[in-house]
This record gives C-alpha cells, sequence and structure tokens, in this order.
C-alpha cells in the first residue's frame, strides 16, 4: 500500500483527472451491467413495478453525477497532496474496523441528511428530482441533483480532513456505498426469503428497504443500515413482514388484500 500511495503522490493532475473520469465510468458500466443481470435472474422477485424506457434527462442527469464523482475524487487528491487529507498504509484487521466506523458514521449522516431533504421546502429544491424516478433501475442510482451528488461527495471529504483512514477502507467505502446504491435500485429483491430472515438482516438494510422508499417517500430513508429509521420510527410498517415473506410484494399488501396461503 505504501508503493500505492507513492505512485499517487507522482501523479500529476492531468493524470488524476483522466484516471477518475475513467474510473468512474467503469464504475458506472459494471454496476449497470451488474444490475441487469441480477434483475434478469431474479425478476420474478420484483417489489417495485417495471420502469419506463430510459428518457434523456436520465442520461443527463447521469453524466453530470457521473462527472461531479470524479471531481470529488481530484478534490480528495488535492486535498491528500496539500496534506489537508491525511491516509494511512494500513493492513490487516484495522482496515475492516475503519471501515465499519466510517460506514456507521455515514449512515447517520445520510439518514440525517435525507430525512432534512423531504422537508417540504427543500424537497422541491432539489431531492425531488429523484423521486421523480420512482420505478428503480439499475441506472437511477446516479439520476440524482447536482446539489446532492456534491452534498454527499463533500461530507465524506470533510471527514476525511479530521480522520485519518487507511487508502484500503477508503476504497473498500466506496465500493460497498456503490453495492449498496445499487442493490437498493434494482426493484427486485435477490435474497431468499430464508437469508433475509436472518437476525443480521434486521438491522443491514436489504434492497426491499431502500425500494420502500421509493414507493412511500414517508418512510426508510436509511441507506446501509436499518438502525435510525428503528429509532426514529420512520420505518415502513411492512417492512419486517416482507422481509420474511417468500413473496415480498405481496407482503406489501393490507392483510385483508393478501390472497390466502
Amino acid at each position: 500500500m505504501d508503493g500505492f500511495l507513492g505512485w499517487a503522490a507522482r501523479l500529476g493532475a492531468g493524470e488524476v483527472v483522466a484516471g477518475a473520469l475513467l474510473l468512474n465510468a467503469v464504475l458506472f458500466v459494471a454496476a449497470v451491467a451488474a444490475g441487469r443481470a441480477l434483475v434478469r435472474r431474479y425478476g420474478d422477485r420484483r417489489v417495485a413495478p417495471p420502469p419506463g424506457p430510459v428518457t434523456g434527462a436520465e442520461v443527463a442527469l447521469t453524466v453530470v453525477a457521473l462527472l461531479i464523482n470524479s471531481g470529488v475524487g481530484v478534490a480528495g487528491w488535492a486535498l491528500w497532496k496539500a496534506g489537508l487529507v491525511t491516509l494511512s498504509a494500513s493492513t490487516g484487521p484495522r482496515v475492516l474496523l475503519e471501515l465499519l466506523a466510517f460506514t456507521l458514521v455515514m449512515d447517520v449522516l445520510a439518514y440525517a441528511a435525507h430525512w432534512i431533504a423531504h422537508r417540504r421546502r427543500l424537497y422541491r429544491l432539489a431531492h425531488e428530482l429523484h423521486h421523480r424516478y420512482p420505478d428503480p433501475r439499475p441506472s437511477t442510482l446516479f439520476v440524482l441533483h447536482p446539489l446532492e451528488a456534491l452534498g454527499f461527495g463533500g461530507a465524506w471529504l470533510a471527514i476525511l480532513t479530521v480522520w485519518e483512514l487507511s487508502a484500503l477502507a477508503l476504497g473498500g467505502f466506496v465500493l460497498l456505498n456503490l453495492v449498496f446504491g445499487l442493490l437498493g435500485h434494482l426493484g427486485v429483491e435477490p435474497l431468499p426469503a430464508r437469508v433475509r430472515r436472518w437476525p443480521v438482516f434486521r438491522w443491514v438494510a436489504l434492497p426491499m428497504f431502500h425500494v420502500g422508499h421509493h414507493l412511500d417517500p414517508g418512510v426508510n430513508f436509511g441507506f446501509y443500515t436499518t438502525v435510525w429509521d428503528r429509532l426514529f420510527g420512520t420505518v415502513d410498517p411492512a417492512y419486517d413482514r416482507m422481509r420474511h415473506a417468500v413473496d415480498p410484494a405481496a407482503a406489501r399488501l393490507p392483510d385483508a388484500l393478501q390472497s390466502p396461503a
């Protein structure tokens, strides 16, 4: 890892910009390809209506989000070169602990920011745009108002200025964030009921958790966990019933409307 950090320190600004653009493009293509494969494989476990055709607005917003994400990466490199962000070359179990801690901190911030973004006056300013696409597909993960993309990227950069994190933990968080975002925008539930019933998934957000927020914007504000929604009473009342059900879409219906087993 020392070798990687040394190599990154020797890069020029132009190389970093080109690398950031390439990396974000590769991650986008890989995420969409993986997402489409999962949707095809688990199409019988759909928990949201199938989305309509991709629109020009979606494409434009996705391109802007990828450019902003690239810019955040370049800004992070510049802050690191200037000594305002410190990354360690740590490896081993400490990396996993750092990754867990950083994810939990971001989880708190994501819940709070998401809840605030749904307040009436602020909602129309930015977040309403994401909810114009209520029927998710893998690419809608990147359909964000530019202010939201900047806000999220700026938040983790701000944290890094006061927290020395290992480069491996930071890279792990970037991938973890992408995986959670992708799974939450599939519109299907890949995990079988027997896995969803595991105790850990009472607290770790399943793909259907964020789908539930798209179906009802008043619930499920968390991103990585359900902890804060459960604590503050914003979890979807049907979520645990869906989590345990063989057919989660049917379990969302009120009991009186469900077909007899």
